[in-house]
């Protein structure tokens, strides 16, 4: 069944919207101290640039071979660049990336130390997008759902998702019946009423709730009243090494974390949502979708750095 639905996702096209990152990492050794300052001196020998964000979700589908297109803003510089190459290696469609010259492209750069992290540096601006922008993005968005058979949201709270935009992406996908998949941050969290499925991870669902998240048993009693909260069909909680639970209109479906040695839970949460909406849009139930995306992340925080899910480790965990 797992074989025949990853053929059925080569013929499924899926929109990405929201907030786009020029993930960097820069990978050196300290052997010694500035005589500028206290402060140590990495001497840098690798240098490692990935699409993060929502871009990252993007990955995850083209590495399951799902056609991809991608709609967010950059700003005008190298970083933009950058990013427009990565889309175009990955295979990724641009189309819908727009250049708004007062903004900065998101970038996040993570220094090591051999395999120590040292210092991340952020360099991002995180203003809501101006009318004009929003007049283009909801124009690409239009044209995106007369062909996509899933849209996923991606809300980094960095400016492209705003009380304008958000609302109209609601409307549009219901009239062109196109299921959205949101990823949600503080901000907007309660502005997706309608989505499918929203997936917030434990901190933010805590956010919501007001109320501590101890364990899965916790999130089981929260999740049918924070499920009507955000007015959405379903809700899929994230809770790092517990596993997740899914809470749709007629149960709580809870899977524990797979047993594997956690490396790097770095885009574990991109891979849950991109693997979820894939196996569901190539006729999964939901449920069946959420048990294969909970071991898609197993496998994926298993090796170092930003991994994504593909064919084959589906496959290798599907009897996990």
């Amino acid at each position: 069944m797992l074989e025949k639905a990853l053929q059925k996702i080569r013929n499924r096209h899926f929109c990405v919207i929201g907030d786009v990152i020029l993930d960097v990492f820069q990978y050196g050794e300290v052997h010694r101290m500035s005589p500028e300052a206290p402060v140590p001196v990495l001497d840098i020998n690798r240098r490692l640039e990935q699409p993060g964000g929502a871009l990252n979700v993007c990955n995850n589908l083209r590495s399951l071979d799902a056609s991809v297109e991608i709609i967010g803003v950059l700003g005008d510089d190298f970083e933009a660049f950058r990013l427009e190459y990565l889309c175009e290696k990955a295979g990724v469609k641009k189309s819908g990336l727009l250049r708004d010259l007062r903004r900065v492209t998101t970038s996040k750069t993570r220094f090591f130390d051999g395999s120590k992290p040292l210092l991340r540096s952020d360099h991002e601006q995180r203003d809501p997008l101006p009318p004009h922008l929003e007049d283009k993005i909801l124009q690409e968005i239009r044209r995106a759902f007369k062909t996509a058979d899933a849209c996923i949201v991606q809300d980094y709270n960095k400016g492209v998702l705003t009380p304008r935009i958000i609302p109209e992406i609601m409307r549009l996908a219901a009239d062109a019946d196109v299921p959205v998949f949101v990823d949600p941050k503080f901000d907007h969290v309660f502005s997706y009423k309608g989505a499918f499925l929203i997936k917030p991870n434990r901190t933010e669902c805590e956010h919501m709730s007001g109320n501590k998240i101890a364990g899965h048993q916790d999130a089981e009693k929260l999740a049918p009243g924070l499920r009507k909260k955000l007015g959405c069909e379903n809700l899929l909680i994230t809770l790092g090494h517990e596993g997740m639970l899914l809470q749709t209109a007629d149960a709580a479906h809870y899977f524990p974390a797979h047993k594997l040695k956690t490396v790097d839970i770095t885009g574990a949460g991109d891979t849950v949502i991109a693997v979820l909406s894939a196996l569901y849009s190539a006729g999964f139930s939901l449920e069946k979708a959420a048990e294969y995306a909970n071991r898609a992340a197993a496998a994926v925080c298993a090796q170092p750095g930003v991994v994504c899910a593909r064919p084959e480790m589906l496959l290798e965990h599907s009897s996990v």
